[in-house]
């Protein structure tokens, strides 16, 4: 399976309109249609969509009675490739949703030439999807003044929080065919594990320092250092709970920092993500040290669950 990277995030939200503002006025985001295909009761009036780039949209959110991740959408580049990776997860026992009415219905809600969906052995759901909604006339405009975002190797990473890593690290590699980037030692015999679908440092990344599992935080990658600055001053000044201060971390010493999103899962907003060269690159074990900043909650609960020791 050869993916291209993070197409699309959903989330659930009890309340739209804490979104409203987070995504607009403090990270950025151009407001979007709902793509042509969704359903009459399902549209702008119960989900928000949102651009980063040219594509029609990247980020979703969907009001629901319970907070949280919706889908994560892994793009495929043709039909051939999202054929054969399909075929790939039922080779290997997943259960995924194809060919019947509900996958249909997701992908024209998606706006997406097709797709199938699978949950990892947390619960999170997946899609796999190609064909994506693209708005070729409309440039992408951040009502915030945000310069761009960084989306040529997917939209950005995501963190799980999980049982045992090196179960997880088998179970992206040999799934989704991401391979590992680094490994890093978190003390106590905990682990957080990167790995890459294309030059991204890394698409996925999973730890199991923290106890309880869970969808940790997406990162968005802005295109300027001024970008990330304004964003943290808008941070700053707003109610937002901040997860972690500005830093960086040693591994991939993108500058950052992390909110907490209204779904109750992280946000991290970043610029310099590191590229990896494939043809040089070989895995890391590194340790778990930051250059500087990145303090907070998050790194409570990381120390408080035995890491970094």
């Amino acid at each position: 399976m050869k993916i291209r990277g993070l197409g699309y995030i959903g989330f659930h939200a009890t309340d739209l309109a804490p979104w409203r503002s987070f995504a607009e006025e403090l990270l950025g985001f151009m407001p979007a249609g709902a793509p042509a295909g969704m359903a009459s009761g399902s549209g702008p009036q119960d989900t928000l969509f949102y651009r980063l780039d040219e594509r029609s949209w990247r980020v979703a959110v969907h009001q629901s009675p319970k907070p949280g991740l919706a889908s994560i959408g892994w793009e495929l580049a043709d039909r051939t490739a999202f054929a054969d990776a399909a075929e790939h997860l039922e080779r290997c026992g997943v259960a995924i949703e194809r060919s019947g009415p509900g996958a249909r219905g997701a992908a024209a809600v998606r706006g997406v030439s097709d797709l199938v969906a699978f949950a990892d052995p947390d619960g999170n759901r997946h899609e796999l999807f190609y064909g994506a909604p693209t708005s070729l006339h409309d440039r992408f405009v951040s009502p915030a003044g945000v310069s761009g975002f960084v989306t040529a190797n997917g939209m950005g990473h995501v963190l799980f929080v999980v049982r045992d890593a090196r179960a997880a690290e088998d179970y992206y590699t040999r799934m989704l065919g991401l391979r590992t980037t680094d490994r890093m030692d978190m003390g106590a015999g905990k682990r957080a594990i990167f790995m890459r679908a294309n030059d991204r440092h890394h698409s996925v990344a999973v730890t199991d320092v923290i106890p309880e599992p869970m969808f940790h935080h997406v990162m968005f990658e802005a295109e300027r250092l001024e970008d990330v600055g304004r964003a943290w001053e808008r941070l700053e000044r707003s109610t937002t709970p901040i997860m972690m201060t500005l830093g960086q971390h040693a591994n991939d010493p993108m500058l950052s920092f992390y909110a907490t999103s209204p779904s109750g899962c992280g946000v991290e907003f970043g610029c310099g993500g590191t590229l990896v060269d494939d043809a040089s690159w070989a895995v890391r074990e590194v340790g778990p040290e930051e250059l500087w900043g990145h303090r907070g909650p998050t790194m409570d609960a990381i120390e408080a669950g035995g890491g970094r020791s």
